[in-house]
């Protein structure tokens, strides 16, 4: 196959260099073209005709690759290099890159519905999640602290360690808002319209989640629940994988009437191009874009995701 490479030359460690990376494409045959996302004018890559593209990075390497291809039908592969790796795991890209890359040969790809959130004349999109509260303000707290040299393992225990302090004492706010056109207004220290099964540093709030159903799932914590959430990010920390504790709801459509605090579209802030005065009074909606993606499925990929779940 033509295969385009779009790489993170700083993720990863030695093992993920261009060098490496091209040799496994060559190895097993294919015509590949090699991209990094550092360099200036990197989109440019995306007008050469090829049958695949595969992001290797991050979750950010991801997204920004994702919309380079969204609604052409060209397909998407992802070797994981990134911390949290959360639509690589969901998807089953969990292999090492030889793995990922050596399964390359043999599969099909398959439609990956995309998150879609409007404010006033504003749209944007989303492959893993749109929320507001407690994840909303630990994203930016989370870029902030990042340690340079520190491994993937130590750097999501650092974010599971963040969250947990901001979990403690964040502030529930009133969110008024619907889904499917029932009222589901509260208090909510976090809610979350999640498209895969993982959230924020690689917890599992959607484990029934999937990505071609056309609807979205919905996940929140209450005051009551706070403890709960607590011991689940504990539980994460000390390496245990537990159920998660909250009750995910399906859904097509979210409505929000005048957001009282901070939201977020894949862990990036949303509306802050929006000027205050209609950002306090936008009414936000979520919703689905059926089958925008094509993500490529080989027979090693489920084999992948049963070994990272």
């Amino acid at each position: 196959m033509r295969i385009l490479l779009i790489h993170n030359p700083k993720a990863g460690d030695r093992k993920h260099s261009k060098k490496q990376l091209m040799a496994s494409l060559t190895r097993c045959g294919h015509q590949a073209f090699y991209q990094s996302t550092k360099k200036h004018g990197w989109k440019k890559a995306f007008k050469k005709p090829v049958d695949l593209v595969v992001a290797a990075g991050g979750d950010g390497t991801v997204h920004k690759t994702a919309w380079q291809i969204i609604e052409t039908g060209i397909p998407l592969a992802i070797v994981p290099l990134g911390t949290a790796n959360n639509l690589a795991r969901s998807l089953g890209f969990a292999g090492s890159a030889d793995e990922v890359l050596q399964s390359l040969h043999c599969g099909n790809s398959r439609p990956f519905d995309v998150g879609m959130a409007r404010s006033g004349s504003q749209t944007e999109y989303f492959l893993e999640a749109a929320g507001g509260g407690l994840f909303a303000d630990y994203f930016p707290a989370a870029k902030a602290n990042e340690t340079k040299g520190a491994s993937p393992e130590e750097e999501l225990k650092a974010h599971l360690t963040l969250l947990r302090e901001l979990a403690l004492d964040y502030p529930a706010r009133p969110w008024k808002m619907s889904i499917d056109g029932k009222d589901i207004s509260g208090r909510y220290i976090l809610w979350g319209a999640m498209n895969i099964r993982s959230a924020g540093p690689a917890l599992h709030l959607a484990p029934k989640a999937k990505t071609d159903d056309g609807r979205l799932d919905f996940v929140a914590v209450r005051e009551h629940e706070r403890k709960v959430f607590v011991k689940h990010v504990d539980a994460h920390l000390a390496g245990r994988k537990e159920h998660v504790p909250l009750t995910p709801r399906k859904f097509r459509e979210l409505k929000i009437t005048s957001p009282p605090g901070a939201t977020h579209l894949d862990g990036e802030p949303w509306s802050s191009t929006m000027k205050n005065k209609e950002k306090a009074r936008s009414r936000v909606e979520i919703m689905v874009k059926r089958a925008a993606l094509m993500i490529w499925h080989s027979s090693a990929t489920k084999t992948l995701r049963e070994k990272a779940s």
